[in-house]
C-alpha cells in the first residue's frame, strides 16, 4: 500500500479539524475495513486520522458511541434489554476477532462489498460510466435486487438496519459543532466518482448514536440469512419492531439490508400492518408490499424470496411465535 502520515488526535472535534484541513485525509477507527480498501489500492490517502486513542464519548446507556466496539454493543445488558435488535445485529457481524476491533461507526460507513468495485473494474462509483454488475453477464447473484442510478451494490452493515428499526439519530460532529439527523438519513443513492454511501462531508465524523428506549425498541428483532454460518455477509438481512397494542399493530418499523445500495426502509410494509390485527394473511401481505418493485437479475431472484421470508419471519415472532 502507498506510504502515509498518521495522525492521532484526542477528540472528536481535533479530528474534525484535521480532516477540515487536509481534504484527502481519512478518518480510521477499528480499520477492519479501510485496511483492506488501502491493500486493494482503492484508495490511496497521504494522511491517516487515527480514532482510536479519541476520549470515549460522555453519555447514558442509550447514547452509543461511534468508537464503541461491536462486540461491546452485543454485551451491553441495557442494549440487550431495550434494542435486541441492535444487540443481535452487533453478534451476528463477521467473527469475534472482527467484532472486537469493529466499531460502530466504521460499521455504519462502510464501502460497499461489490466484487467489481473490489477488484478495479468498471464502476460507478470509482467514476465510470457504467456498472459491471448491471452488464449482460455479469456475477450478481450477491448483487442487490433494488438498483439505483444503475448500481447494483448491495448495502452490507449490520447495525444499518437494526438502528433504523429502533428509531436510531446519529449525531454528526464537524469543525462547526454538531448536527443529529436520523439512521436513515445517514445514507445516500449511489452517484457516480463517489464511493461513499453517506452524507457525511469531509470534515465530519459520527460522533455518536442517540437512541430512546419504548415498547416499540424492547420488541425488536434482527435476522439474516447468509452462505456460511461465520466470517460472511448477508444474502439479506431484516430487522423489525412492533409496538402491538389491544391485539392490533400500533406502530411498526421494518428495515432491510444486502438488497439495496443502502439500508432500505420497507414503508409499505409498515402501512400495511398498522391499525390491523398481524395475521398471517397480513404479515405475508406486509412482506410483498416490501418486495415490489424489485428488480432482481436471473441470478439473485432468490433474495426477493428470501427477503419475504425473512420479514414474515421476523414479524411473527414479534407476535409473539418462536
Amino acid at each position: 500500500m502507498r506510504a502515509f502520515a498518521y495522525t492521532s488526535p484526542e477528540d472528536y472535534g481535533s479530528a474534525a479539524k484535521v480532516l477540515r484541513d487536509s481534504p484527502t485525509a481519512l478518518p480510521k477507527a477499528g480499520g477492519t475495513d479501510l485496511l483492506d480498501l488501502l491493500k486493494e489500492r482503492i484508495l490511496e490517502p497521504p494522511r491517516l486520522v487515527n480514532l482510536l486513542r479519541v476520549a470515549p464519548v460522555k453519555g447514558g446507556p442509550d447514547t452509543l458511541g461511534a468508537g464503541l466496539t461491536l462486540a461491546q454493543v452485543a454485551n451491553s445488558r441495557h442494549v440487550q434489554r431495550h434494542y435486541p435488535a441492535l444487540a443481535t445485529a452487533a453478534n451476528e457481524a463477521a467473527n469475534p476477532q472482527i467484532r472486537n476491533m469493529g466499531t460502530v461507526g466504521g460499521n455504519l460507513c462502510q464501502v460497499s462489498r461489490c466484487a467489481y468495485l473490489r477488484t478495479g473494474h468498471a464502476c460507478l462509483k470509482l467514476g465510470d460510466d457504467v456498472c459491471s454488475a448491471d452488464q449482460p453477464g455479469a456475477h450478481t447473484r450477491y448483487a442487490g435486487v433494488f438498483p439505483h442510478g444503475g448500481c447494483r451494490s448491495a448495502h452490507a452493515s449490520n447495525l444499518a438496519p437494526a438502528l433504523i428499526a429502533c428509531g436510531g439519530r446519529v449525531v454528526l460532529t464537524s469543525p462547526e459543532g454538531q448536527r443529529e439527523i436520523e439512521v436513515e438519513k445517514l445514507y445516500q443513492l449511489p452517484q457516480r466518482g463517489v464511493l461513499a454511501d453517506t452524507v457525511l462531508k469531509q470534515d465530519e465524523l459520527i460522533h455518536s448514536i442517540a437512541l430512546a428506549p419504548s415498547a416499540l425498541t424492547r420488541n425488536s428483532v434482527y435476522l439474516e440469512l447468509r452462505e456460511r454460518q461465520t466470517f460472511d455477509f448477508a444474502l439479506v438481512a431484516v430487522s423489525a419492531a412492533l409496538e402491538l397494542a389491544d391485539g392490533k399493530v400500533k406502530a411498526a418499523r421494518i428495515a432491510c439490508s444486502g438488497v439495496a445500495p443502502i439500508p432500505l426502509r420497507a414503508h409499505a410494509a409498515e402501512k400495511v400492518l398498522v391499525g390491523k390485527e398481524p395475521s398471517d394473511a397480513l404479515l405475508a401481505n406486509a412482506a410483498r408490499a416490501a418486495t415490489k418493485g424489485a428488480e432482481p437479475t436471473v441470478d439473485n431472484r432468490h433474495k426477493v424470496v428470501l427477503l419475504e421470508r425473512l420479514i414474515v419471519r421476523a414479524l411473527k415472532q414479534l407476535r409473539g411465535e418462536k
